[in-house]
């Protein structure tokens, strides 16, 4: 079954709490008799996350259509995976809160533009399970951070150092490995974008009062089978 991918706009959520972290699923195996503690690692490590979001207003209802047309664990959540320490659109000094326009000037009759994500991109090309990859950020014009959480098609890493190699041009370490091939002019977000499930059914629901405002809190899990 072809599962929908339904996105969740940046501009939607205000997280309270950032909790995205590598989930390496290894499984306690006992000790041996030597005392050694064993850890068995048999399944592919996956993204996890349980980020408290405020909502409040319209924001509450677009909101609920978006968890309406996921249909619980059904469909996949498209979820920029925001982290502010890591990178902020402030880090760019501009600001698109609505989205690019058209050439001309004019959003969509929404009111909204095209969706903004700011990207590096590949400066060599890298297979997959590569540790390391070459970047080039002329085009955002912000150098990566140690601990930033970046992506590449859909697939979410965490920079774990950088090396400056030339004006805008850095080789970053990576973990996890690389998922997927990047070649050379790839886009690479500096916002990691991944997707994930729900982990709970009922995961989100935005309960409120006459104030109209709800906090929130997320339950989602990598899907690796893509």
């Amino acid at each position: 079954m072809q599962r929908e991918i339904v996105t969740i706009p940046a501009s939607l959520f205000r997280e309270l709490k950032m909790t995205w972290d590598i989930d390496w699923r290894g499984q306690p195996g006992g000790q041996s008799n030597t005392g050694i503690s064993q850890t068995v690692y048999n399944a592919f490590p996956r993204w996890v996350g349980q980020p408290e979001v405020f909502l409040n207003g319209s924001a509450i209802t677009q909101w609920r259509a978006i968890r309406a047309q996921a249909q619980g664990r059904v469909g996949v959540y498209r979820v920029p995976m925001c982290d502010p320490l890591g990178f902020s659109m402030a880090d760019t000094g501009q600001s698109f809160p609505t989205g690019i326009p058209f050439s001309n000037g004019q959003p969509f009759s929404t009111g909204f533009g095209f969706a903004y994500e700011p990207f590096a991109v590949a400066a060599s090309a890298a297979s997959a399970g590569a540790t390391q990859i070459r970047v080039d950020v002329s085009a955002v014009g912000v150098a990566p951070k140690t601990g930033q959480i970046m992506s590449h098609s859909e697939w979410p890493f965490l920079v774990t150092w950088v090396t400056e190699v030339s004006t805008d041009v850095y080789d970053i370490g990576i973990q996890m490995p690389l998922r997927a091939a990047i070649a050379v002019d790839d886009p690479v977000l500096m916002q990691g974008v991944g997707l994930f499930e729900a982990i709970d059914e009922g995961m989100g629901n935005p309960v409120y009062g006459a104030t109209q405002f709800s906090t929130v809190r997320l339950s989602f899990r990598e899907v690796l089978n893509r």
